[in-house]
């Protein structure tokens, strides 16, 4: 009996001793695999490049960050208690959704900018190539030669642009005038019915209510297709101020500028304030002067 208790230190001593070089052999183990590692990522890496290297990085990254987000989404269902009712992942785990919606623009981040990367890098591959290229042809060749390739080149480009600008220019002159006679009609209707409005007192009523309802109404179905911008924006102020009694005075001056952007469609210049009004509304200044 007086043997068993060496027997037991020794045991004791022995698997701690078996133990720690066990211990010691694992973290040695994971040194050397991390070691391993680390050579492999490096030779991939001289290999792909840099940059191709980090967008591939950046993509399996994120490749496995949605993995483990839908995961931890199921694991999340599988111990609440449902109520029969299927929803999206986006309305049961909302932050998951929001995690896994930047995972995936990570994604197309890194792979937008690999490819533009990429492009640049081809570019300037192609400029230093045609850079050599030049330089080494001009060394060939003679001085006359090189100034007349100049010349014709500058020649060349500026024929190209002149071209170019004269087509925008005819682009945008037949533009205008298309437009303007398209709406050449439409606005001298809309002025003859302003005046009609305003001599119907004089003409014992000639212009009837339905008559100038067909009118606006025409005149709205033009300008539909082809008033300008400005004119739309005034005239749709002019309809809705049309009903409230006390901006009489205030959508005169709107129907004004009305008339003025159509003079601006057909290539006129706008006129002073009050001055079209002065045509049919003989005291427009003295109002004027009243409201300031």
């Amino acid at each position: 009996m007086k043997y068993k208790k060496p027997i037991v230190k020794t045991i004791i001593i022995s698997g701690i001793f078996f133990a720690i070089l066990n211990r010691v052999a694992i973290i040695k183990l994971i040194g050397s695999v991390i070691e391993s590692a680390s050579e492999m990522i490096f030779v991939v890496k001289k290999q792909m490049g840099g940059m191709l290297f980090g967008v591939i990085i950046v993509c399996l990254c994120s490749i496995v960050g949605i993995t483990v987000s839908i995961l931890a989404a199921k694991l999340i269902d599988s111990r609440e208690k449902g109520n029969g009712i299927k929803k999206r992942l986006a309305e049961k785990h909302p932050n998951i959704n929001t995690l896994i919606g930047l995972f995936l623009v990570f994604i197309i981040a890194s792979v937008l900018w690999g490819i533009v990367y990429y492009l640049l890098a081809c570019l300037r591959i192609m400029i230093m190539k045609f850079i050599d290229w030049s330089t080494s042809a001009a060394s060939k060749m003679d001085v006359v030669v090189i100034v007349a390739l100049i010349t014709g080149t500058v020649s060349i480009v500026s024929v190209i642009i002149s071209s170019v600008i004269a087509k925008l220019i005819d682009y945008k002159k037949n533009r205008k005038e298309y437009l303007s006679q398209k709406r050449e009609e439409p606005y001298g209707e809309f002025v003859e019915m302003v005046y009609k409005i305003q001599q119907n007192g004089k003409n014992n009523n000639s212009y009837t209510e339905k008559m100038m309802m067909d009118d606006l109404s025409k005149f709205s179905r033009q300008i539909t297709l082809w008033g300008s911008t400005n004119v739309v924006k005034k005239w749709i102020k002019f309809r809705e101020q049309g009903a409230n009694p006390e901006a009489k005075i205030d959508n005169l001056f709107v129907l004004e500028d009305i008339m003025n952007e159509m003079r601006k469609d057909l290539g006129l210049r706008k006129v002073k304030k009050g001055n079209l009004l002065a045509f049919f509304v003989n005291d427009i200044k003295e109002v004027m002067r009243t409201k300031k």
